[in-house]
């Protein structure tokens, strides 16, 4: 798959994941991060305008798909990205992708950074 079949691809397997699927939403945020031999998932829902709400889907399927779109866009002769964000606003029927190549940690989520990351990546 090329990468814009793999992001439509993360994306449906987000819109259909049981977990994600518990609670309606109206947008969607995942942040893919990817350390020294460690990946993490962190998404938010983001309903009626209301404040980004954590929720990670469970599939071992994105994170596949995430696997293999961090090696269908790695630049010969440099390091992979780091940090992959996908937002889905359902409304508008629109999925973007932005990538982190020189600072990841801005990026990590913790509980203390939550909040405001989920602002930050907010799908409108």
């Amino acid at each position: 798959m090329n990468r814009d079949e793999l992001l439509g691809e993360i994306a449906r397997l987000i819109v259909v994941d049981p977990k994600a699927g518990e609670r309606p939403w109206d947008g969607y945020a995942l942040i893919a991060w990817y350390g020294d031999g460690i990946s993490r998932l962190n998404g938010f829902r983001y309903d009626k305008g209301q404040p980004g709400e954590p929720l990670t889907p469970s599939g071992v399927e994105i994170e596949n798909r995430l696997e293999e779109l961090r090696r269908v866009t790695q630049v010969k002769d440099k390091a992979p990205w780091r940090v992959c964000i996908i937002r889905i606003n359902r409304e508008a029927a629109e999925v973007a992708i932005d990538f982190e190549y020189e600072e990841p940690g801005k990026w990590y989520v913790t509980p203390d950074s939550a909040a405001e990351i989920a602002d930050k990546v907010k799908p409108w």
